[in-house]
């Protein structure tokens, strides 16, 4: 008996969500999302965009130990998640709007980390989510509803982002160096 298109999709579907490593983590954060209070909710959430972000940088930046130096350790350049959307948005990594949505994102995971008394229907908090990009239909949707709909949405253009990016990474230029000068300056070499 075949499988009607719908059997076919769903299976597939699963096989990614349950085997591809991007999918099958964000599938596990979706999953943890269900059993988190506020709190959790905020911070699962956007420790799973900074390290999409991580990665993105990673797959973009030369393989070598000056990017490893910048992304990761004690005090590193890009280690923050602000520095990683930054990093992400001056290099063409991340759009406009994912850079506004991952800025919203961190603004409301601060609040969160800050404050001991704070919730989504806190004053902050519910302004920032009601600046999320969501379809109209959802602009009176409780703020929890708003951040997790517009995070998920996000996580999900994101989690195959570094695997994208790999196509386009950085390679060291060809660049004069004092050898080229010296050889140019021998006629050994001509100038380019």
């Amino acid at each position: 008996m075949s499988k009607s298109p719908i059997e076919e999709y769903v299976e597939k579907r699963d096989t990614i969500w349950h085997e591809e490593p991007h999918y099958k983590g964000l599938f596990d954060t979706i999953n943890e999302l269900h059993k988190e209070t506020d709190r959790g909710v905020t911070l699962v959430t956007t420790s799973f965009l900074d390290t999409l972000l991580g990665d993105t940088l990673a797959a973009f930046l030369l393989e070598n130990a000056s990017a490893r130096a910048l992304l990761s350790g004690f005090n590193a350049p890009l280690s923050s998640l602000n520095t990683k959307i930054a990093a992400c948005h001056a290099l063409g990594l991340i759009t406009d709007e994912e850079f506004h949505q991952c800025n919203i994102f961190r603004k409301v995971r601060n609040e969160f980390a800050h404050q001991v008394q704070v919730s989504f229907e806190s004053g902050r908090v519910k302004d920032l989510c009601n600046n999320l990009v969501l379809a109209p239909e959802r602009a009176t949707e409780q703020a929890r509803s708003k951040f997790s709909r517009a995070s998920l949405s996000l996580l999900v253009v994101l989690v195959n982002r570094p695997t994208e990016v790999t196509a386009k990474r950085l390679q060291c230029g060809q660049w004069t160096t004092a050898e080229t000068i010296r050889s140019i300056r021998k006629g050994t070499t001509q100038y380019p």
